[in-house]
């Protein structure tokens, strides 16, 4: 109970964006709603008025899709004493903007932002390896496609009693959202978690997608967590097999 009460102390005195934060997040929220509706500017010619519709549509879909990935890692973070910082990510959004004009809207690559742990350090005392430590980090970065995964599995139900295609169009945002991000390039989500811990990221990385990529398949929501649970523990137990028990010496 106290950590619950703790827990909303730091909420409440910690989980505010900063104005740089802020500058950072509109800025993604427009670029990645561009692409969202790069293809809804019109059928066989442009249309203002549907664009602007489209687009409108697109920056609540972004909107929503990036808070709530940035809600989890914040949560997280606080909860064993870091503050998170949003930073946008400029080589990120220009690489998403010559992915979707090279294809013509018909890929996305969804690189928005990165984030930064600032040490709280009386919100650290009794932890393990005191300070700001990899393992922490990648704990942190996971809860991000995790959140992602619970975004999708709500819009999911919510579609099943009313289908509508902005739900589905959120979906699938949020899917490609959460495959990339778990893609182990800096200073992107994926990177933090492989560097934090290959053994963590061995197993979340095929649950994470594999979650994604089955809950866009019109099957139960329940059997997809379940199917992917079981592909990310025997695609686990290869790596460990055939890759980490050969190459860990343990510690020195």
């Amino acid at each position: 109970m106290g950590e619950i009460i703790d827990l909303k102390d730091k909420v409440r005195r910690y989980y505010a964006f900063t104005n740089s934060e802020l500058v950072g997040l509109v800025s993604s929220i427009i670029v990645i709603a561009f692409i969202i509706s790069f293809k809804d500017w019109g059928v066989e010619k442009f249309d203002a008025s549907a664009g602007l519709f489209n687009f409108f549509n697109a920056i609540l879909i972004a909107a929503l899709s990036i808070m709530v990935h940035d809600a989890g890692q914040r949560i997280v973070g606080l909860l064993i004493g870091y503050r998170i910082e949003y930073k946008v990510l400029p080589s990120g959004l220009i690489t998403t903007l010559l992915v979707t004009f090279v294809t013509n809207g018909n890929i996305w690559i969804i690189l928005p932002s990165h984030f930064v742990l600032h040490h709280m350090a009386g919100h650290r005392l009794g932890f393990f390896r005191y300070g700001i430590n990899q393992i922490g980090q990648a704990m942190v970065a996971l809860a991000g496609p995790l959140a992602s995964i619970s975004l999708v599995i709500i819009l999911k139900i919510i579609h099943v009693f009313a289908p509508t295609p902005l739900l589905e169009k959120a979906i699938l945002f949020n899917v490609v959202y959460i495959i990339t991000s778990m893609l182990p390039i800096p200073p992107i989500d994926g990177s933090k978690i492989y560097f934090g811990s290959r053994m963590m990221y061995a197993f979340f990385l095929p649950f994470v997608v594999a979650s994604a990529i089955l809950l866009i398949i019109d099957i139960n929501i329940l059997l997809a967590l379940i199917g992917s649970f079981m592909i990310a523990v025997l695609l686990w137990l290869a790596y460990y097999i055939t890759f980490e028990n050969k190459v860990w010496q343990g510690p020195k």
